[in-house]
């Protein structure tokens, strides 16, 4: 007698979640026209109320078809804390998946951020905490797809789920599963006191064309091109060839790969929605992103089964990184098209900004995850999704999305901006006292650090004193923008953008300027394999600052500051008789050398002299070719108040654009000494050949 086998999708297995609130259906394939029973049946859970009906809740018959092939739809069944038992019967043989909560269903997709393991992560310190969550449930697969002696992928969509498994609440079983997707999951259960269950799906440097369907990419002249361009396209003739002229061709980025093999094989699933982080390996092709992103969105409503208004999507934005060594806005330009999507997907959408998290990343161990690609940071990012998804699809009193501009509104001089999403209001980290971030240009695409402040809580003013007639503003529109401080009411950074889609180039946005750190987040030297480079060239938290003559300390003032959260203070020494040198370290890297003055006709310092000693305080500039300047002495005075020092560096023979050094000199007649150091900052906007034509024509 030959024995009959029941067939059902590799996420069939017990331990299960079904999505609570809407249809799911059960598939597969048996014996070729063969009568099939389904039952359903409730049982109790550990904290159920007593009062529930227990026992059979669903039982239905159907005939399989030629090939075998069956399907059902279960009723519409609410959230609890019971269990249920699904038996399929077909004749002698009996399939029963055991433990099925009903609750909510997410998948998490995305590379390497959404698909970095907990033990990496900050996440790993919570396991504790998250593993007594016993209605948590995680299903996991293999990352490519494959198994492990296997090195092919189909060129055909697949029904099979390698090393498919739903994971319990364990602190061992939740090592290796997405942090991102994990904290999301938790705190999401938590919030709703339901079972909720997240697909952990994403895969490691993955392009996103590789998550589309073939029929897109075929039909898809802009898409197409680009995945020839890139080097990764393949059809039947040359599928997992390995030559090409890309030195960075994977397999693994054809086109259709992880959407044959991670997909494909949950078609017809009914979920609740998505969280999404992706795009670090397509951040050079902004244009091309959005339209294949588009595109992704239209995929996902069609494969899963939802609510009326389809899965809603959850994604974040990337966070900072050195991902060219010429541009410091490819990282801006990408973000601003994760941010225009949002508004054109096929499904509802939220989106998350995390460049105020911190960048530190795994240093050591031989693994994708130890590079700063992938910083350790992932709790607060699952955090600040499970936030959007209570306000996007759970209808809490919480912003559906990062907080971002609404409107601009021109004033005279001064612009108002007014914001959505912000909460209970925008505000400012503890301790910091002035906006940061935003720059304003007039009739030129010179974009200058503006003056702002809030308005009523949901709106900024934004000036330049210089600038009477502006033109555009943007806010954090960089690739290393931590600096920036305009927080919604959740604590969500406000979304970087600008108003006009030109190319602005900033005059002076770096963060030693503010004189509120000793060290920051740098990128010291260009690499495009940073773990082949000695740690100290790593990138990492390095000085702002240093003292490069004579004897002195810097240390950080948190009670005797103007506008940040603390100042730059200078002890010094012996300064009758060695000058006391200080100066910002410009050859980083990440602040993309070298430095350009040419915007300005002086550079202002602002300093509190405590002391009560009166001295002398020089610029010195040095340009690339070495040509070096120093300004005309300036006097410290003898008061308790802060005094401005303005050197006029128009009048100093260097290459202004071109500055690789610039530093301050103290002269005193005293040996010891102090100076608090509020920021630097430029004035006296030059006024560019366009601008004056403009003004003698209106002048006519």
């Amino acid at each position: 007698m030959s024995v009959i086998s029941i067939r059902l999708p590799g996420y069939f297995k017990d331990n299960m979640v079904l999505q609570q609130g809407i249809t799911n259906r059960i598939f597969g394939q048996t014996k070729s026209n063969a009568k099939i029973r389904i039952l359903l049946e409730r049982y109790p859970g550990i904290d159920s109320a007593k009062n529930k009906e227990y026992g059979i809740v669903f039982q239905n018959t159907d005939e399989s078809d030629a090939r075998g092939l069956f399907g059902f739809r279960l009723p519409v069944l609410e959230a609890s804390s019971d269990f249920y038992r699904l038996s399929l019967t077909v004749e002698n043989t009996r399939c029963v998946i055991e433990n099925i909560y009903f609750g909510e269903v997410w998948l998490a997709l995305g590379e390497s951020n959404m698909s970095m393991p907990v033990r990496y992560t900050d996440v790993k310190a919570l396991l504790p905490q998250i593993s007594k969550q016993r209605k948590l449930r995680i299903f996991t697969m293999a990352e490519d797809g494959l198994a492990d002696d296997e090195e092919m992928f189909l060129y055909k969509p697949t029904a099979r789920i390698v090393k498919g498994q739903w994971l319990t609440p364990n602190m061992e079983n939740f090592l290796d599963v997405s942090a991102t997707a994990l904290v999301f999951a938790a705190r999401l259960q938590e919030s709703l006191n339901i079972p909720v269950a997240i697909y952990n799906l994403a895969a490691a440097d993955t392009m996103i064309h590789s998550w589309l369907p073939r029929e897109i990419i075929e039909t898809k002249p802009h898409l197409k091109q680009h995945v020839l361009d890139s080097g990764h396209y393949r059809d039947k003739s040359n599928w997992n060839d390995l030559s090409s002229e890309s030195k960075s061709f994977s397999r693994k980025n054809q086109p259709t790969v992880m959407y044959n093999h991670k997909l494909a094989p949950f078609t017809g699933l009914s979920i609740r929605g998505i969280i999404f982080s992706h795009g670090e390996s397509d951040v050079h092709f902004p244009e091309y992103y959005l339209e294949a992103f588009k595109e992704f969105s239209t995929v996902l409503c069609r494969n899963f089964h939802s609510f009326k208004r389809g899965p809603c999507m959850i994604y974040s934005q990337l966070a900072p990184y050195y991902y060219s060594s010429s541009d410091d806005k490819v990282l801006a330009c990408f973000n601003e098209a994760l941010t225009i999507a949002r508004r054109q997907l096929k499904t509802p959408a939220g989106m998350i900004t995390l460049y105020d998290l911190p960048l530190d990343y795994n240093t050591e161990g031989d693994h994708i995850y130890a590079r700063p690609l992938n910083p350790k940071a992932k709790a607060q990012i699952g955090e600040r999704m499970c936030d959007v998804a209570k306000g996007l699809v759970y209808h809490a009193d919480m912003p559906i999305s990062a907080p971002e501009v609404k409107y601009a509104e021109w004033i005279s001089d001064k612009l108002i901006l007014s914001f959505a999403n912000v909460g209970e209001g925008l505000k400012l980290p503890e301790g910091d006292l002035t906006l940061k971030g935003f720059n304003i240009c007039g009739d030129t695409s010179n974009y200058l650090p503006a003056q702002a402040k809030k308005l009523f809580g949901i709106r900024t003013l934004v000036w330049h004193p210089e600038i009477k007639k502006p033109q555009s503003c943007s806010y954090a529109f960089s690739g290393f923008n931590q600096a920036a401080n305009l927080l919604g009411g959740n604590g969500m950074p406000i979304v970087p953008f600008r108003l006009e889609r030109d190319y602005p180039e900033n005059s002076l946005s770096q963060i030693w300027m503010y004189c509120d750190q000793l060290t920051g987040w740098i990128v010291p030297k260009k690499s495009t394999d940073y773990s082949k480079m000695p740690k100290q060239d790593q990138p990492g938290y390095f000085p702002l600052w240093q003292i490069s003559s004579g004897k002195g300390k810097l240390s950080l003032e948190k009670n005797n500051k103007r506008s940040s959260s603390a100042a730059l203070y200078l002890e010094y020494t012996k300064a009758d008789q060695i000058p006391i040198m200080f100066e910002p370290i410009l050859h980083y890297a990440s602040l993309y050398p070298p430095l350009n003055l040419s915007f300005w006709r002086r550079l202002t310092i602002e300093l509190f002299n405590s002391d009560h000693h009166v001295k002398k305080i020089f610029l010195l500039l040095e340009d690339e070719d070495g040509n070096s300047a120093r300004s005309i002495p300036h006097q410290i005075k003898d008061i308790l108040a802060w005094q401005k020092i303005s050197f006029i560096i128009d009048e100093m023979h260097v290459d202004l654009s071109r500055i690789k050094r610039l530093q301050f000199i103290v002269q005193s007649n005293y040996s010891d000494g102090n100076l608090t150091i509020d920021s630097v900052f430029g004035e006296g906007r030059k006024i560019i050949v366009k601008e004056v034509e403009e003004i003698n024509e209106e002048n006519r």
